[in-house]
């Protein structure tokens, strides 16, 4: 694959950030109560695997599979362990950079543009950047409000080549329905993971920088 890219494309959780003692662990603690038992982390991790479960919401509420149970409360419950409440802080606050402000500066610098096409809602993504002092290093930032399907649809990636009229990129994600998003966006992607998927695949962000620079 070429690295003569006009920009590149990022998702933020697993890529940007770590979510596992954030999203990952909202995911666990939620269906956890509401199962009445211990869910494990390599539980979460099978239901993230598979292709559809971009969303942690739905995500959570498939690992719980009890329609007696209503997803509004299910959803709750999850957001007041990830935003946190008066009494505790949320697990948002859990989320270091898996690539530096240094390294994604490097990385802009030789390819022009950067955006992020996240699955998250268009707050939490900005509190990340605005945490990390990442502001004004990313073109475009694609959340879920902002199209009508989320991956593995194409609309978000799609979204972000129009707006920033990309002719050669690339997407870099860490899950199934990130690899057929790009797919179906007509985009090549890099996969972080253990699975056989993607244009490329790396087993590490670290791989993903080495291959960038």
């Amino acid at each position: 694959m070429r690295r003569t890219f006009d920009g590149i494309i990022f998702d933020m959780d697993g890529i940007l950030v770590n979510v596992t003692r954030s999203y990952r662990e909202a995911m666990r603690m939620t269906a956890s109560k509401f199962l009445c038992r211990e869910v494990s982390k390599i539980e979460v991790d099978n239901i993230k695997n598979k292709i559809g479960m971009n969303n942690d919401w739905d995500a959570t509420y498939a690992l719980i599979n009890n329609s007696a149970i209503p997803y509004a409360k299910v959803k709750k419950y999850f957001q007041e362990l990830y935003l946190g409440n008066k009494e505790r802080k949320g697990f948002i606050d859990n989320e270091p950079l898996l690539i530096s402000k240094q390294i994604l500066t490097r990385i802009m610098k030789k390819y022009g543009k950067l955006a992020i096409a996240t699955g998250r809602p268009r707050l939490e993504a900005e509190y990340v950047i605005k945490k990390n002092k990442l502001n004004g290093l990313f073109n475009s930032i694609v959340a879920m409000e902002d199209v009508a399907s989320g991956k593995p649809a194409p609309d978000i990636l799609i979204k972000v080549i129009s707006k920033l009229k990309l002719k050669n990129t690339v997407y870099i994600g860490d899950s199934p329905s990130d690899v057929i998003s790009a797919q179906n966006a007509g985009i090549p992607c890099i996969y972080v993971g253990t699975q056989n998927i993607g244009s490329i695949t790396c087993s590490s962000i670290l791989q993903v920088i080495e291959y960038l620079l």
